[in-house]
């Protein structure tokens, strides 16, 4: 150590910790300030994300959702899934719903905001909504899973199963006239489905899942991240939610 490294570490100039040595044992000093605003802005971007999770909870208004999230977001079950997440993923849009879409799994924009399809998809999903005027009738936005699976990898069975009371319970407090599964993962979650079929085979039907007793329409139709990938299917999607229209009109006028 030279005389004037020694000058800097004897009048509190430098810390050790802020001395990395190279293999050829110059010594680097870093800028402590800078550190240091770095790790602030850290803090700030943690605290922040968990705003924006607390932000997400004050939107539920019905104390039976609220109950559901609370123990969603204590939720410990899925290893890989709770120690890798920002936040828990819940849902978003009316509480009295006449439509209910239901995708997969969120992602990393939906992970960091607490709310799904915020994303890519979700600019995709609310362009459908708005273009078919499907706004102007109640509907809410969730996903079978609430945690991101790491990577955006398929949610695993286990991790669908754990988190299978959540979904099913939401359902049935929100009470849908139909819902819309988004993709084969958020259909399965409602029906009996080999996901190894091709997804296709489920289209221009009408399925039935049972919430509380009730037999509530389903209909399949492709997530917005598949068509993001796939654009020349995208008028595969609209018809899609154009029969579900048909059909949520029938029911209406029942």
């Amino acid at each position: 150590m030279n005389k004037i490294e020694s000058y800097f570490l004897q009048h509190n100039k430098i810390k050790f910790s802020n001395v990395v040595c190279s293999q050829n044992k110059k010594i680097i000093l870093r800028n402590p300030k800078k550190a240091e605003i770095k790790n602030k802005k850290e803090e700030k971007d943690i605290k922040n994300e968990g705003m924006e999770s607390m932000g997400s909870m004050k939107e539920i208004k019905n104390d039976e959702l609220k109950n559901i999230y609370n123990e969603v977001e204590k939720c410990m079950k899925c290893e890989a899934l709770c120690n890798s997440r920002l936040n828990v993923v819940f849902g978003r849009g009316d509480e009295e719903p006449e439509i209910v879409f239901v995708g997969e799994a969120p992602g990393a924009d939906e992970d960091k905001q607490g709310l799904p399809f915020v994303g890519r998809g979700g600019k995709l999903l609310d362009k459908w909504i708005e273009r078919l005027n499907i706004n102007n009738n109640k509907y809410y936005i969730m996903n079978a899973l609430k945690c991101r699976p790491p990577d955006n990898r398929d949610p695993f069975p286990e991790e669908k199963a754990n988190c299978r009371d959540y979904f099913v319970n939401q359902l049935k407090i929100l009470n849908p006239k139909i819902i819309c599964a988004l993709g084969r993962h958020g259909f399965g979650n409602l029906i009996d489905f080999d996901l190894k079929t091709p997804y296709g085979k489920a289209r221009n039907k009408i399925h039935y899942y049972n919430n509380n007793g009730k037999d509530v329409p389903v209909i399949a139709t492709y997530h917005p991240a598949y068509i993001l990938r796939n654009q020349k299917e995208e008028d595969k999607v609209i018809s899609d939610l154009e029969f579900m229209l048909g059909e949520l009109k029938k029911i209406k006028n029942n």
